[in-house]
């Protein structure tokens, strides 16, 4: 039996930090990562080089909160803060009282490894990519694994367990039709789809090549695919790069990015219009237009 009981914060609904203005691009920050909307509409990023969420605002980012580790990736569900984390080696949670407290850190008693990544659906589940720091887990020494946490956080349950290379950023297809999965260090793309429910299959949706591998994943409407691709600055082109997939999985074009290689985030726009891109190595959110 995979699945494994947890308990669910009982915390009233999160206290919104001031909003966002109309501008979704700012610079500041330590190793900008994974932007992300709010529920009400306000981008957020982390820092995590410096263990901040941040608030992106009039062209400039503000620390909202710091978790005393590596964030790696935010979310919003059931009226609460999610927070993965390197150093801590856990999901975080906040509530309305301001306190950040350990959510989930073990799986059948082995502590996790460090989550990268998280998304939520619409009824509330959570997702998220267990793999450490870079390097942690590698083509040679796989150990990354997906889970998934029930909406009543009563069940956590893994996709794949310890069988990936460094696996990232990860989100889901309109309607909940397939969860995407960047496995970075071997630069390939995984769809996992249930048949019948609460049994996952997974497979390789794309294979890149060149650079370092995909580390962000965001979906629209219909169905197309969105895939920041990474490198180290200084290495291939130095050019930042976002693939775009179509809804059957064929490349369809790629976008160039603003600042370095080193894509580490995007999200799209609910107003529509436009892409959402953090570059790590200069610490910058740029907004693109699709």
């Amino acid at each position: 039996d995979r699945q494994r009981r947890v308990c669910m914060p009982s915390t009233p609904p999160l206290a919104r930090p001031p909003p966002a203005e109309s501008a979704p691009c700012g610079a500041g920050g330590a190793g900008l990562v994974a932007p992300t909307f709010g529920p009400d509409g306000s981008l957020y990023a982390v820092a995590s080089e410096s263990g901040d969420i941040v608030s992106v605002a009039n062209a400039g980012v503000f620390p909202l909160l710091n978790t005393g580790g590596n964030p790696t990736a935010v979310c919003f569900a059931e009226g609460a803060l999610y927070v993965c984390d390197w150093a801590h080696r856990a999901i975080l949670c906040r509530g309305s009282d301001g306190v950040l407290s350990e959510f989930v850190r073990e799986y059948e008693g082995r502590d996790l490894l460090g989550p990268s990544g998280m998304t939520t659906d619409a009824k509330g589940n959570i997702y998220f990519t267990d793999s450490g720091p870079l390097g942690e887990t590698t083509l040679g020494e796989r150990g990354g694994s997906v889970f998934s946490i029930s909406r009543d956080g009563q069940l956590l349950q893994p996709l794949a367990l310890g069988t990936l290379s460094h696996p990232c950023g990860l989100a889901l297809a309109p309607r909940g039709g397939a969860l995407y999965v960047c496995e970075l260090l071997a630069n390939r793309l995984l769809r996992f789809v249930q048949r019948p429910a609460g049994v996952w299959h997974c497979s390789v949706y794309f294979q890149f090549s060149g650079g370092l591998g995909p580390s962000a994943v965001a979906c629209d409407e219909d169905g197309h695919v969105y895939v920041a691709l990474f490198d180290f600055a200084g290495h291939g082109s130095g050019q930042g790069r976002v693939a775009v997939l179509s809804p059957q999985g064929t490349l369809v074009k790629e976008i160039a990015c603003p600042g370095g290689a080193e894509v580490s985030g995007i999200a799209l726009d609910p107003a529509g219009g436009a892409l959402i891109v953090t570059d790590a190595s200069t610490s910058r959110v740029h907004r693109l237009a699709i």
